[in-house]
């Protein structure tokens, strides 16, 4: 069942920006007064039109000054994984979360939401936001790789908006590609952005005000205007979250980093039960209770301090709100509602980025999937599912010695 938004609830920047001649109608009838020959391009032309507009939020989301800084790396191999770095986990967190990516330039992605379509779908435009606070939570991470790999930190903007685009399709491509005013006004008001920091279009920020909810999840901040002609102006919002904690600075990170070595698991699993510094806390996080309730009898039994959550919501504002150096683990399943294990690792990270975190999933397809984040190594950070009781216990034993090394 599809509603329409009342009066309150449209969207009605896009009409002031557009000036009477280029009004909200007539903006959304301009694709469909394209000329038929146009519209439908031979297949020797680049650019096909499918003659089919959606109204979708778009995003983009661009590195900071990336020409003048990869100007100084002198190495060929050095500026290829500083970009790849970049691109692979922010294309991975915006396929987390529902997106689809239309253009890679290299320094930049642009990519779109399809659930969003339905102005109804709350959780989709949640989505939105949250894929943005979270690709900005993931510098904590990307920037600790790129130390790690002698190549310069990386500073980022992100934009969001919400309009009519064109689909259309590259001669070059099977992907799809979007095209409009509401890509254009995407795109510019990215520079509106502080470095580390999401801004989000008029239209946007009409839908999410009508969403109450948000408004106790984030903070909207009037981040400046975006001038279309002589008169019109469009307004541009920056985008926090109200329960945003006090990270590491990144000195402080680097200082508090150890690197992994993972021994062999009989002897890594001797070497910790010599040490007996202390009982080690654990976190563990899973939607299945049942699964909880397993691993902890396992790990009681090993002589540690367990603390379960089925929420990832809740275990995230437990760990902010904790002393962040109480946990020596945590273990987090992959596939859960809402907040999945992927974008709580990032934002586990963003608090505390010396926190040892290892995933337990049964997805065939998550080596593949937890590759593209820097830090984690598939051969040590996975215990899959359904898990062998020693295995299990070595494993988890092999990386809390290591942490105590």
């Amino acid at each position: 069942m599809s509603i329409s938004l009342n009066d309150n609830q449209r969207p009605k920047y896009k009409e002031q920006v557009t000036s009477s001649s280029t009004n909200n109608s007539s903006r959304d009838n301009a694709f469909s007064s394209i000329p038929a020959a146009s519209r439908n391009i031979s297949d020797k032309e680049e650019i096909t039109f499918s003659g089919k507009s959606e109204n979708y939020c778009v995003s983009f989301i661009d590195m900071v000054n990336s020409t003048n800084i990869t100007a100084q790396i002198s190495h060929t191999e050095k500026i290829r994984r500083y970009y790849s770095i970049f691109i692979n986990t922010m294309a991975t967190l915006a396929t987390n979360y529902g997106a689809k990516i239309t253009k890679n330039a290299g320094d930049s992605l642009t990519y779109y939401f399809p659930k969003t379509a339905d102005l109804t779908n709350k959780d989709a435009f949640k989505n939105v936001i949250e894929c943005g606070l979270t690709m900005i939570s993931a510098g904590t991470v990307l920037n600790t790789r790129m130390y790690e790999e002698q190549l310069p930190p990386i500073n980022y903007r992100i934009s969001a908006d919400y309009g009519r685009v064109e689909i259309v399709r590259s001669a070059i491509s099977q992907n799809d590609d979007l095209f409009g005013p509401t890509m254009n006004i995407c795109s510019t008001i990215n520079s509106k952005a502080l470095p580390n920091q999401m801004v989000i279009g008029g239209d946007l920020y009409q839908i999410i005000k009508s969403f109450s909810q948000f408004h106790h999840d984030y903070h909207f901040k009037s981040a400046g205007e975006y001038h279309v002609g002589f008169k019109q102006m469009y307004p541009i919002y920056s985008v926090l979250t109200k329960h945003r904690t006090q990270t590491l600075s990144s000195h402080e990170q680097m200082n508090r980093l150890k690197p992994v070595q993972i021994h062999s698991s009989a002897t890594s699993e001797s070497n910790y039960r010599d040490q007996k510094k202390h009982t080690p806390n654990i976190m563990l996080v899973d939607d299945d209770p049942d699964i909880l309730l397993t691993y902890k009898s396992i790990l009681v039994d090993e002589r540690c301090n367990i603390e379960t959550f089925t929420d990832a919501q809740e275990a995230l504002k437990h760990f902010s709100q904790a002393n962040h150096s109480n946990y020596d683990l945590i273990l987090l399943d992959i596939r859960m509602p809402g907040l999945n294990g992927l974008q709580l690792y990032y934002k586990l990270k963003a608090i505390n980025m010396a926190i040892k975190i290892i995933f337990v999933s049964a997805l065939d397809a998550a080596d593949e999937l937890l590759s593209m984040i820097p830090g984690v190594n598939v051969d040590y950070d996975v215990i899959r599912k359904p898990v062998n009781r020693e295995d299990f216990v070595n494993k988890i034993m092999a990386v809390l010695s290591s942490s105590l090394n």
